[in-house]
């Protein structure tokens, strides 16, 4: 991710924590240096979440050797820290997509490119029917454990991290079945 795009996201979630989304114009956000990149909301959304893997990438450095579980709830811990930096803005997005869930589903390909780099970070085989199904299981995970971080207002995201836990638990139970 380069300068520009790192700016732009940061310059749309400084936006977002005063706007409301549908309430944004591109042109609010825009100017010239950043005019190749992105054409629509869309494509501002797609950077925004490019950015979080950016600082997902630069945070997760070193994993422990240790099982899929402790890492994937690691990484994803580590992802929700970085979140909680934006949680207003990103709370207004999701309050946004709950009611244009056709905003989210476009957003899919890019939340599906995120779930493969965390799953990468793990060293998982995403190939096949297990691939397959750590890919959609841990997109399942991810959206459902947001909606329990939105609400967790406890400084260590304690909530989180016991919704996290449980849900893993369940989906490593899932996984043992399936392979």
């Amino acid at each position: 991710m380069n300068n520009i795009q790192i700016d732009l996201a940061k310059k749309t979630l400084l936006f977002l924590e005063n706007n409301p989304w549908k309430d944004i114009k591109l042109e609010s956000i825009m100017s010239k240096k950043y005019s190749n990149n992105i054409k629509n909301k869309h494509d501002l959304l797609i950077n925004l979440n490019r950015y979080f893997d950016y600082e997902l990438k630069k945070t997760v450095t070193n994993l422990e050797d240790s099982s899929f579980k402790d890492q994937i709830f690691e990484i994803l811990m580590a992802r929700f820290d970085i979140l909680s930096k934006y949680k207003i803005s990103i709370v207004k997005l999701v309050k946004y997509f709950q009611s244009n869930p056709h905003s989210f589903i476009r957003l899919i390909p890019s939340f599906v490119e995120s779930i493969i780099l965390i799953l990468t970070m793990t060293k998982s085989n995403i190939n096949g029917i297990k691939g397959a199904a750590l890919i959609k299981g841990t997109f399942i995970l991810y959206v459902l454990t947001t909606f329990t971080w939105i609400n967790d207002n406890t400084p260590s995201l304690e909530k989180t991290m016991t919704t996290l836990d449980k849900y893993l638990d369940n989906f490593n139970k899932i996984l043992k079945i399936i392979t």
